[in-house]
């Protein structure tokens, strides 16, 4: 039943008596690693993961970040491992956090919160030096890139030498002052989608990029996404924040002033990454999610120093589309 397509898969499953009775070849991610469930005759489901050469490092990532969070964090299981590319693990089921925050508005708060104590057991986890630490040259591409997408891609209009130099005042000035913040270690990409629910507690996938960085990170990635921008509130935000806080023994106030400023780095991050898939062709969804993340950039800029220098390049271009 598995196509043939993924022959090393076949063989995994038929050597480890994992013979699916059905399979659902599922949607990739960012990378080319290939998803497929194995639904087995018993009911059961196992996913069945392929990892193309070129991602032998991000298997060998996930199989290390796996063994150091196992027993802090709930992870997926390794049932199988060829060390040919091909894993068998653990199935979360099909139902994310995501999705539970959109279809159970009452119970968003009360899962936000579970999602926030598995996001500080990350955090007391000590980094087991798989990725290397964030740093302000880590951000500070991050916020040229989004630059690039944004005025030059997507808008077609790029800054000019006056206002790219705002630009960058600001983007080093950010950068280096997220980097500055207490370090804890971080899931990395830490949303409803990589979160499952797991009876009261949360289960965490798509781990293997984990590493050392300001400790609002986490939190930025889990409150103010894509699929969270349209409702979210300062009440339910301060909630979690606070039961964040709370389990790493943190003045919630000062993480709060934080989390700010990690949230404005990655707000103009994601922006450019929306704004390079819409330039490109890639996906016409992220154009309907591009004007929630320009306002929350905008919102979240200061009225001072090199924060002030870029709402004043920021607001006249941007206006009537954030």
């Amino acid at each position: 039943m598995i196509p043939d397509e993924f022959p090393g898969l076949q063989r995994l499953a038929r050597r480890t008596r994992h013979d699916p009775a059905s399979v659902e070849v599922l949607a990739g991610d960012v990378g080319r690693r290939r998803y497929l469930r194995l639904v087995l005759g018993d009911g059961r489901s196992v996913l069945g993961v392929v990892y193309p050469a070129e991602e032998t490092e991000s298997r060998l990532r996930w199989n290390a970040a796996r063994s150091v969070l196992r027993g802090r964090v709930r992870v997926p299981a390794l049932i199988a491992d060829d060390q040919e590319g091909n894993q068998l693990v653990e199935d979360f089921g099909r139902v994310d956090v995501a999705t539970l925050l959109a279809a159970e508005p009452e119970n968003r708060a009360a899962w936000l919160e579970r999602a926030a104590d598995s996001a500080a057991l990350f955090a007391g986890t000590p980094d087991p030096g798989i990725n290397p630490r964030f740093d302000s040259a880590f951000f500070r591409r991050e916020l040229d890139l989004a630059r690039e997408a944004v005025f030059e891609l997507w808008l077609q209009a790029p800054l000019s030498g006056s206002d790219r130099a705002a630009h960058d005042a600001w983007a080093q000035s950010l950068a280096e002052e997220i980097a500055a913040h207490p370090q804890v270690l971080c899931h990395r990409d830490y949303h409803g989608n990589n979160l499952f629910p797991m009876g009261a507690a949360v289960g965490a996938i798509d781990f293997q990029d984990l590493r050392t960085g300001p400790d609002s990170y986490d939190l930025a990635s889990l409150l103010w996404e894509r699929t969270t921008l349209a409702w979210m509130t300062p009440q339910v935000a301060d909630r979690v924040i606070e039961r964040f806080a709370a389990a790493l023994g943190l003045n919630p106030g000062a993480l709060r002033q934080r989390l700010e400023r990690v949230l404005l780095q990655r707000a103009w991050k994601v922006c450019g990454t929306f704004a390079r898939a819409v330039a490109q062709g890639r996906g016409e969804i992220y154009r309907s999610f591009l004007p929630g993340e320009l306002d929350l950039v905008r919102r979240l800029l200061t009225g001072e120093g090199p924060d002030r220098a870029f709402r004043a390049v920021f607001e006249p271009r941007l206006t009537g589309i954030c």
